[in-house]
């Protein structure tokens, strides 16, 4: 679909095209990449894995890949010093920090539970 834009600075329109493409997760989490290398202690039951690491392997073992997709970004801003920042993209108004050692699928539940209460659905 064509989209007209006005800039008033250079006194034209410019035209772009934007296009959309459908994915097959219902749901995105961005986990901090630098928190997650800051970790001493990870997750898992060895506590070596990252945190991303251990939430795709939860999802495997519950049937639910597909649905959810985990990505890893730059700094969220938050730090903690024994933990991960991370955020459901459903739900931005919330930031958690994910501690060291917590139990997968607890993480897992408090980064989906703003979806559910919102009513969109779960994994």
């Amino acid at each position: 679909m064509p989209v007209s834009i006005r800039n008033p600075a250079l006194g034209h329109q410019i035209s772009a095209m934007v296009q959309t493409r459908s994915t097959p997760w219902k749901t995105v989490i961005v986990i901090c990449r630098k928190c997650g290398k800051r970790q001493k202690g990870g997750f898992g039951p060895k506590q070596k894995d990252s945190l991303r690491a251990v939430l795709r392997q939860t999802l495997r073992d519950d049937g639910g890949r597909r649905d959810v997709k985990i990505l890893e970004t730059g700094c969220l801003g938050i730090c903690p010093k024994q933990g991960v920042t991370a955020l459901n993209a459903g739900c931005p108004g919330a930031i958690h920090v994910i501690p060291s050692g917590m139990a997968p699928d607890s993480a897992l539940m408090a980064l989906l539970d703003g979806e559910a209460a919102d009513g969109r659905g779960s994994r």
